[in-house]
């Protein structure tokens, strides 16, 4: 693009009185934040209105709370008369100080910057480095490695319990945050005709959970509870001091409504585990299985926590009639069609926690159920 003839003018006169202030001037420093290594916090633009010279260059680089990460000084070389480029001239490094911190260690490491904002300021020296002559600092934004996504339920899901997991994931170490940052879970209801956005945006939320430190995140029993047949909104953010610099979508997931919640008595088991889960408050499960193959046989089903150690207990049909018209209170009989069936977690006297119960049928499929235990 053409610069016109006046903004020109007005570039080359602050030009001229930065020389004039100083006879050698910082212009900038050329560095990417996918490419953090000491040579390239050498390469720093350079106007010299003098004679040819012998300088210094020394670089420090500073996380958002103003510590020094890294300090790279460069060894003795020539400074041209003129506009010296950051690749100009033999500058090799003399010295190297990565600080002790969790982020200096991965910058050392990949060479790479964690995602957040930074300072780099370079100084110039001269007379073997007694005098300094010039420093320059500029900001520095780091973004292109960070992904930050939502993960289970999937956008538009149904939930069955009132206390949903809520799963999320990112692409850096917890142990990457600088001082003043963290993450935070948004929960908001949806009002009609609004987006899942609007709602994170707008309205008060349900539920705010900051400072995450893991990525499955179940909605607390102390939170507002989550009201029959409604969608809810929810996001996780990054902030810096205060501020978002980083956000997943807005997804939304919705409530069974009351008639729904009713039938749950007897829990239907999937074909594989995803972020649902059962809530045994009594210490009792009831669920139905349908054998889809002839049967009349015996229960084939395992019941783990959530080390995968299995837990021996007695899985018995409820004492109301099934379909089938089978009532028997202790028999693990299971028939062709829908089987209703109890499951007393409280006769085992087990911790609170998660627990899976797999289910086959006759051809050794499986079915699964999560189970938590108050």
């Amino acid at each position: 693009m053409k610069i016109p003839v006046f903004f020109r003018t007005i570039l080359l006169c602050l030009l001229f009185q930065i020389t004039m202030k100083s006879q050698v001037s910082i212009i900038n420093i050329s560095v990417q934040a996918f490419n953090i290594t000491p040579e390239a916090l050498l390469n720093v633009g350079i106007m010299n209105g003098e004679n040819e010279k012998q300088v210094q260059i020394l670089t420090q680089l500073y996380s958002s709370s103003n510590v020094v990460l890294l300090t790279v000084k460069s060894q003795p070389f020539k400074l041209s008369k003129g506009l010296n480029s950051g690749t100009s001239g033999n500058r090799g490094v003399a010295s190297v100080e990565y600080s002790s911190s969790s982020q200096a260690n991965y910058l050392k490491t990949t060479h790479n910057l964690a995602s957040g904002r930074y300072k780099i300021c370079s100084s110039i020296l001269v007379e073997n480095g007694a005098d300094k002559v010039d420093d320059f600092c500029d900001e520095l934004e780091a973004d292109f490695n960070q992904y930050l996504y939502l993960v289970n339920p999937l956008d538009g899901d149904t939930v069955d319990s009132k206390n949903p997991i809520l799963s999320w994931t990112h692409s850096e170490p917890f142990t990457l945050l600088n001082q003043g940052e963290f993450y935070r879970m948004i929960v908001s209801e949806m009002k009609k005709d609004q987006s899942a956005e609007e709602a994170i945006t707008i309205n008060s939320p349900a539920m705010v959970k900051n400072y995450l430190k893991e990525h499955q995140v179940q909605y607390p029993y102390d939170a507002k509870e989550l009201k029959d047949g409604s969608k809810y909104a929810w996001q996780v953010q990054k902030l810096s001091d205060g501020v978002v610099i980083n956000k997943t979508e807005s997804w939304v997931f919705n409530t069974k409504v009351i008639n729904e919640l009713k039938s749950l008595k007897y829990v239907a088991l999937k074909n594989q585990l995803d972020g649902s889960y059962y809530n045994a408050y009594d210490g009792k499960v009831y669920f139905k299985f349908l054998e889809e193959y002839k049967s009349q046989g015996q229960l084939k089903f395992n019941l783990t926590d959530v080390k995968s150690k299995p837990i021996d207990i007695d899985v018995k049909q409820d004492k109301e009639k099934t379909k089938n018209g089978i009532s028997s209170a202790t028999s693990e009989l299971k028939v062709s069609g829908d089987n209703r069936y109890e499951l007393n977690l409280d006769a085992k006297k087990l911790n609170s926690g998660f627990y899976t119960l797999e289910i086959k049928n006759e051809k050794n499929e499986s079915f699964y159920l999560k189970i938590f235990l108050p």
